[in-house]
């Protein structure tokens, strides 16, 4: 009767210190309405958008963000990021196929 009582409160130990894995991850839509189609006023609403996502990804606890797309329409410019509170040891862990050693 012992063993088996050991095992049960051995088993509800692991559970209870083992935490599950999960990260949140957010697609972001940010934007931001142009006054021309000039060059800079084009750069200045990307920055404005990014800035906007970062900030935001920021205030969620999301620490890493990529720009997944974007899009210039006639008077605004839409950015499009993914964020995320991934850590980087999945990453790092991953075989990279562009640094091979037989190269």
């Amino acid at each position: 009767m012992r063993v088996p009582l050991w095992l049960t409160a051995g088993s509800l130990v692991l559970l209870v210190l083992a935490s599950p894995v999960s990260a949140r991850v957010v697609r972001f839509e940010t934007t931001v309405a142009l006054e021309n189609q000039s060059e800079l006023a084009i750069k200045q609403a990307l920055r404005e958008a990014f800035e906007t996502s970062v900030r935001g990804a920021l205030a969620m606890g999301l620490s890493r963000v990529r720009v997944d797309g974007a899009r210039v329409l006639p008077d605004a410019v839409v950015l499009a990021m993914v964020a995320t509170d991934e850590d980087d040891a999945e990453e790092e862990s991953a075989p990279d196929p562009q640094k091979r050693g037989d190269q």
